[in-house]
């Protein structure tokens, strides 16, 4: 299942099963025929491309992708299910923490972009200096998430 067609393959089969099951009306997939299926398709097909070696790109995609059609669809049947942006950056996070475990690329952005989730979801503090701290430091941390990306890109070099 592995070979040059495996991704377009997986992609046009499960696009095909996913119309197939919309026109002969199967009740129990109805609610999950919507856009977010299609995240998770792709994402399953650059799973698969991904798992035989070393291809950063394709594990990062399969992880963004299922996580986000996941996401989506929890987030319309999962009562307890957190519909904010750090939810988001957990799964940027997790996809960069899988694509470390094959190339061992992007361990620190997937630290820091969990951490980041961790603290917008657990951080129920209102405490004053706390919360005047996180105030004045939540203008620049995007600057400081720039500057580090940049430092990737352009700076550091293998």
């Amino acid at each position: 299942m592995r070979g040059k067609g495996s991704f377009s393959g997986i992609v046009l089969l499960g696009i095909g099963l996913f119309f197939l099951a919309q026109q002969m009306k199967v009740t129990y997939v109805a609610p999950y025929l919507t856009w977010p299926t299609f995240l998770i398709i792709i994402g399953l097909a650059f799973l698969v491309q991904s798992s035989g070696g070393k291809d950063g790109a394709s594990s990062f995609s399969a992880i963004l992708l299922l996580g986000l059609g996941i996401h989506f669809h929890a987030i319309h049947r999962i009562d307890s299910w957190p519909n904010q942006p750090s939810t988001i950056i957990l799964i940027i996070g997790l996809a960069f923490l899988y694509m470390y475990k094959q190339t061992k690329e992007g361990l620190l952005a997937g630290i820091v972009l969990i951490a980041i989730a961790a603290w917008n979801f657990f951080n129920k503090s209102q405490t004053p200096s706390i919360t005047e701290w996180f105030s004045s430091v939540e203008g620049f941390w995007p600057f400081v998430l720039i500057a580090v990306g940049a430092y990737f890109v352009f700076i550091k070099k293998k």
